[in-house]
C-alpha cells in the first residue's frame, strides 16, 4: 500500500499492537493456528456485508470522499509530492465526472468524516495510517465501517495480514499456493539448519523494499548471519529469509470481487544487470532516482510471455488474491523458476498513483487514470448501505 514513501515511518522500531490474532513481527504457535479461523470469519463478514447492500451497476458517477493521510515525519518535499499525488487523483476523478471532496487525516479519522452522508458518498481510502503510529493502515477501515461508509480496498484483516510477510506466507503455504521456502529469525544465533542458497533477507514487517539493499542476497551461512543481524538491528522484529528465485519477475494487477480479473502482465526488465543475484527490485530501484538500479530496471507491459506461462502466472496470482481476501484491487508480485511461478508478495491497497505499476497496467488495458479510479470507486459502491 503506497501513496508515497510514507512507509518510511515503518523504519521506526516501535512495536505495534496485536492485530486480530497476529502479533506484528512475530507469529506465535497459537496465532499461526488461528489464522485459518480468523480468515474464515473475515470472509463470512465480507459475505454478510454483500448480502445487505444493493447491487450497483459499474461506472456510476458517485460523489467521492478522497481520504488521505498526512505524516508529520515527511520532509517538505515529500509532503509536496503527496499533495501532488492527491491532486492528480482528485482531478482525474473530477474530469471523469465524479464530484470529489478531500478529507486529510492526521490522528482523527471519524471527526472530518461526520459531515458526509454515507448513503450518498463513496470513500476512496488512500489513508495509509495514523500520524505517528507505524504500520497502521488497518486502523482506518473499522472507523469507516462504524460510520457506515462504503470504502475502496481491503478490510482491516487483510491490511494487517499482508503487512506481515510471515503471516501472508503462512496462509499461502496452508493453501498450497507456491511461495519461496522461508523462515523467520530474530537473531543470528537462531540460525541452525538453513541450507538454501542463494537466499534473500528482508525485514518481516516492512514493505516498499525497505531493507532490500546491497547485501540482501546472501550465498552462505556466514553472510546470512551477518545480514540477519543487520536487518534485526536496523528494523527491529524478525528477519524473513527466503529462497532467492533466480528468474523473471512479474507483477499481476487484479481488480474486482467475486470474479476478479487480472490485467496484462507487467514484467521488470533486468537485462541491463549482469549478475543474477543483483536482479531484484530493491530500495534504490524503487526510490533513488538517478541510481543505476532505478535507471536500469524498466518495465514491460504487456510482458512478452507465451500463453501457457502467462496462464500459470495468472492462476497463481488469482489464487493469492483470493487467499488473502483482497478486495476491489491489488497487486501480486511473482518470480518464475523452471516454469513455476512463486508468489513473492501480496499487495493489498497497492500503489495507484499515476506513475505506479497498477495505473500503467490499467492504461495498457484501456483505462485512463480517471477511468481506473472510477472503476475502483464503483467496485466499492456495490457495498453502499441501503437507505432505510
Amino acid at each position: 500500500m503506497t501513496l508515497i514513501k510514507s512507509a518510511r515511518q515503518a523504519r521506526s522500531k516501535t512495536k505495534s499492537r496485536p492485530v486480530t490474532s497476529i502479533h506484528r513481527g512475530r507469529l506465535t504457535r497459537d496465532s499461526i493456528a488461528s489464522l485459518g479461523t480468523t480468515r474464515n470469519r473475515a470472509r463470512q463478514a465480507k459475505g454478510k456485508s454483500m448480502t445487505t447492500t444493493r447491487h450497483i451497476e459499474e461506472q456510476q458517477l458517485w460523489p467521492v470522499v478522497l481520504l488521505h493521510n498526512y505524516d508529520s515525519s515527511w520532509t517538505a518535499e515529500e509532503a509536496r509530492e503527496v499533495e501532488q499525488c492527491v491532486t492528480t487523483m482528485a482531478d482525474a476523478l473530477t474530469r471523469h465526472g465524479h464530484p470529489v471532496e478531500l478529507s486529510p487525516v492526521r490522528n482523527d479519522v471519524a471527526g472530518p468524516m461526520r459531515r458526509f452522508d454515507p448513503r450518498e458518498r463513496i470513500v476512496l481510502n488512500w489513508c495509509e495510517g495514523i500520524d505517528g503510529v507505524p504500520r497502521s493502515p488497518d486502523r482506518i477501515p473499522p472507523v469507516l465501517e462504524e460510520l457506515g461508509f462504503a470504502y475502496t480496498g481491503a478490510t482491516a484483516w487483510t491490511l494487517a495480514v499482508t503487512q506481515d510477510k510471515a503471516a501472508t506466507k503462512t496462509i499461502l503455504d496452508r493453501l498450497n499456493i507456491p511461495t519461496p521456502a522461508w523462515r523467520t529469525f530474530r537473531a543470528p544465533s537462531e540460525i541452525k539448519d538453513w541450507n538454501i542458497f542463494p537466499a534473500i533477507v528482508k525485514p518481516a514487517a516492512e514493505h516498499c523494499s525497505f531493507g532490500i539493499t546491497d547485501g540482501a542476497v546472501v550465498s552462505n551461512i556466514d553472510e546470512l548471519r551477518e545480514r540477519v543481524d543487520t536487518i534485526t538491528q536496523t528494523y527491529g522484529g524478525e528477519a524473513l529469509v527466503e529462497d532467492f528465485i533466480e528468474g523473471r519477475e512479474f507483477n499481476v494487477s487484479i481488480w474486482g470481487n467475486g470474479t476478479p480479473k487480472p490485467m496484462p502482465l507487467y514484467e521488470i526488465d533486468f537485462s541491463d544487470i549482469t549478475d543474477p543475484l543483483n536482479r531484484l527490485v530493491g530500495y534504490d530501484a524503487k526510490w533513488t532516482k538517478g541510481s543505476f538500479e532505478f535507471e536500469h530496471t524498466p518495465s514491460r507491459c504487456p510482458a512478452p510471455v507465451d500463453d501457457d506461462l502467462a496462464e500459470r502466472i495468472r492462476r497463481v496470482a488469482m489464487a493469492a488474491y483470493r487467499a488473502l481476501l483482497l478486495r476491489d484491487y491489488g497487486r501480486i508480485d511473482l518470480r518464475v523458476r523452471d516454469g513455476q511461478p512463486y508468489v513473492l508478495d501480496v499487495n493489498s491497497n497497492c500503489d495507484i498513483t499515476i506513475d505506479g505499476g497498477f495505473a500503467k497496467t490499467a492504461a495498457v488495458a484501456g483505462y485512463d487514470y480517471g477511468a481506473m479510479a472510477s472503476r475502483i470507486v464503483n467496485l466499492a459502491a456495490r457495498r453502499r448501505p441501503v437507505a432505510v
